[in-house]
């Protein structure tokens, strides 16, 4: 579990970090060329696992690599185009919900009433921080478009939760990473070539720093060490864990990006984490209670 709450508190910050590399590139060559960086990082390794690994394997492999890069980075970074940084990350801390309901309408693996309950107060959390998108400046920064993109990669995330835990624990952590990375970068590529919309390139020392951690630290490291937390934490505690990530990424945004909230933004988005760690903590205590 260790390996899995460090590898949130790196992705907490990931969104936070997007928004300074935005003064340099288009979000969709962020994602491609953090891809890329990574991609040379792990390259020696990939090409000592690919071959070792058999036709049936790849194809699998493809699909994730295409559904936890292609389709997640892009749907966050574009969604976070549009919308607050604080308001992004509110929007990945549902994941933990998601995951139980995935795995309740695709799975068998049946949610308990108390999901519901905190799953219908989570929405009614997002609700009130749509609604509440104006800052203390009177500024609409919150978007509802570009908060459902980011909700979308959530979803992806958490319906290919469950299959990349199996695939990773036949293939090793280390070499699904690596390989997962690679081929992520490749299925990325026709994507940016279709929705960059501008090519213009910016450099700066903020954007650089920035691109280099999200390459190193949120594609690769905190993958890896995700990854090797599978191996050991079942797929719905996996999911709650991500409830931790808005905690960090707002403390982040407010912090670093000098992001202010409404009232009902804050509102909204306290209720939203109340309902994801109520839906951690009071099985918890059912189970204690029995």
């Amino acid at each position: 579990m260790l390996y899995q709450i460090l590898a949130l508190l790196i992705w907490s910050s990931s969104l936070i970090v997007g928004k300074l590399t935005y003064s340099m590139m288009d979000p969709v060559l962020v994602v491609q060329v953090r891809l890329i960086i990574a991609m040379i990082i792990v390259i020696p390794l990939f090409l000592r696992r690919w071959k070792k690994i058999d036709n049936p394997m790849r194809k699998q492999l493809w699909w994730l690599a295409f559904f936890n890069y292609t389709a997640v980075f892009l749907l966050q970074f574009i969604g976070l185009k549009y919308t607050s940084a604080s308001s992004a990350v509110t929007m990945i801390g549902l994941e933990p919900l998601l995951v139980v309901f995935v795995g309740h309408f695709f799975f068998k693996d049946k949610a308990k009433w108390f999901h519901w309950l905190f799953g219908a107060m989570a929405f009614i959390g997002v609700a009130i921080l749509i609604n509440g998108g104006k800052n203390n400046e009177g500024i609409d920064n919150i978007s509802l478009f570009g908060c459902l993109l980011v909700l979308s990669a959530g979803i992806i995330f958490a319906a290919v939760l469950r299959w990349t835990q199996r695939v990773v624990a036949k293939i090793s952590t280390q070499a699904y990473t690596s390989v997962s990375i690679v081929l992520g970068t490749i299925t990325t590529l026709p994507f940016t070539l279709l929705l960059t919309e501008n090519w213009q390139i910016s450099l700066n020392s903020t954007g650089i720093t920035g691109l280099l951690y999200l390459a190193i630290g949120c594609s690769w490291l905190a993958y890896w060490l995700w990854n090797k937390g599978l191996n050991s934490v079942d797929a719905n505690i996996s999911g709650i864990l991500v409830a931790l990530e808005p905690l960090f990424g707002i403390l982040f945004a407010v912090s670093l990006l000098g992001e202010t909230l409404s009232f009902s933004a804050a509102l909204g988005i306290t209720i939203i984490i109340l309902a994801t760690l109520s839906s951690t903590l009071l099985p918890k205590i059912l189970k204690k209670s029995v």
